[in-house]
């Protein structure tokens, strides 16, 4: 059972604070680098104060980028920076943006939810409704996150996670209280604007929570921050706010909801040849050539809409290549212990029949990569330049790019239905969740 609760969120008192563009951010993950001085730059509210507090030379156990975000939190409770909600409530976030010149919306609601461990199968009667995961973490240690949870306690970011509501039931009373001015509203740099409105109904709020009981739940983003949840949960039985986790949740039959690619840079490899490899999968791909990206991309599309399994290709050649398999069968020979579903994903292909068995790169190598680069494989983001950055990576330094088709929702459903993950990196939701609109108060 999924067992969700309204909440009464910290939020920022603009009238103290001066516009609310000037204090929310991306999620933590998100802001590296220079990024962190820009945000703290903006004011001495931002967020990023909280989120990513540097570490100092000088600092203690007792003194140190988690003691200082939690005073940071604390004065501006105290001074009224942040100011608590006085009824329990829903907050609708909703979000526009464009992909591709297309303009879209998607929007979900944010509230506490009991915490339980991701689950590992169906029960043997009644509907299944629990947490899922739908894609395996890269090592990484959570203790950075867990830190400032234990300094600060309180939920600062989001955990993004999807749920069916093929009927749009909750989506029509969300849609009913958008039609109220929002309560924030945020155009950030990159166009896309964030709005949120507040539910207190009673009526509505608990129609919310009871239709939410008989669904599941798929973490979309924020798996760590779910395990760090978990972690705290554990340190602290004894508090009844450790037991609830804020989320933003979003109906998978959102028309807004957008899964992008994430496109793989192979690197670091001691015995590569591209003869080699395009030999190799020629054995299992019907291999077309193109002079222009623009034109493998355009296969690349087409194969897609017709359900088919593809690939796009730079190997630093002169050539761009479309690889399109064959017979999906040979997963069944690869992956026997799994299901249909997972043998069928685009992503599962290329890792376990091209990068593991013709480039050697296995699950251990495959590992070691980041979106930042290092180990044998790069992800690069399927947005802004991020193709033109890896085509001129493989032409000074790299060995070859994978270019991906998008994970469907459905197939993310499907998987995650089956209790298995996808390989790391699977999908990309697109827009993140920004941080710093609520904030749930362990108390």
């Amino acid at each position: 059972m999924v067992r969700i609760r309204p909440f009464r969120a910290y939020r920022y008192n603009q009238a103290k604070t001066g516009n609310l563009s000037r204090l929310v951010t991306p999620p933590y993950d998100i802001i590296k680098g220079d990024m962190v001085d820009r945000f703290q730059s903006l004011s001495e509210y931002n967020i990023a104060w909280i989120i990513k507090n540097k570490p100092e030379e000088d600092d203690t156990p007792t003194s140190n980028q988690y003691t200082r975000a939690r005073d940071h939190f604390t004065r501006w409770i105290d001074e009224g920076v942040l100011t608590h909600d006085e009824t329990e409530s829903y907050y609708v976030y909703g979000q526009d943006f464009q992909i591709e010149g297309k303009k879209l919306f998607r929007f979900g609601f944010i509230g506490l939810m009991e915490l339980e461990e991701f689950a590992t199968g169906a029960p043997s009667t009644g509907v299944f409704s629990g947490v899922l995961q739908h894609e395996e973490t890269l090592p990484k240690d959570i203790e950075d996150r867990l830190n400032l949870c234990r300094s600060a306690m309180a939920n600062f970011g989001q955990i993004f996670v999807i749920y069916p509501d093929h009927e749009r039931s909750i989506d029509k009373i969300l849609e009913k209280h958008m039609k109220d001015d929002p309560i924030g509203d945020v155009m950030d740099q990159d166009g896309i604007r964030h709005r949120l409105w507040r539910i207190d109904d009673e009526n509505d709020l608990d129609k919310i929570t009871r239709l939410m009981e008989s669904k599941y739940i798929i973490i979309a983003d924020g798996h760590h921050r779910y395990k760090t949840a978990l972690a705290l949960r554990k340190e602290h039985p004894e508090l009844e706010s450790t037991k609830y986790r804020m989320l933003t949740f979003v109906n998978i039959s959102n028309p807004g909801l957008v899964v992008l690619p994430t496109h793989r840079l192979v690197q670091r490899l001691e015995h590569f040849s591209r003869e080699i490899l395009l030999a190799d999968v020629k054995k299992y791909f019907e291999v077309e050539m193109f002079q222009s990206k623009d034109q493998m991309f355009a296969l690349l599309s087409k194969r897609f809409n017709e359900g088919k399994h593809s690939f796009g290709l730079f190997i630093d050649d002169g050539n761009f290549y479309t690889l399109t398999l064959n017979d999906v069968s040979i997963m069944s020979d690869l992956l026997p212990d799994k299901s249909t579903e997972l043998r069928g994903l685009d992503v599962a292909i290329l890792h376990t029949l091209i990068l593991d068995k013709m480039l050697g790169i296995d699950k251990k190598k495959l590992a070691e990569g980041t979106m930042k680069g290092g180990g044998y494989v790069t992800y690069i983001k399927g947005i802004g330049d991020a193709v033109e950055e890896s085509i001129k990576t493989v032409q000074n330094e790299g060995q070859a790019v994978f270019f991906m088709n998008p994970t469907r929702v459905q197939e993310v459903e499907a998987v995650s239905k089956n209790f298995e993950c996808m390989p790391q990196k699977s999908t990309f939701f697109q827009p993140k969740v920004w941080t710093g609109f609520t904030i749930n108060k362990l108390e």
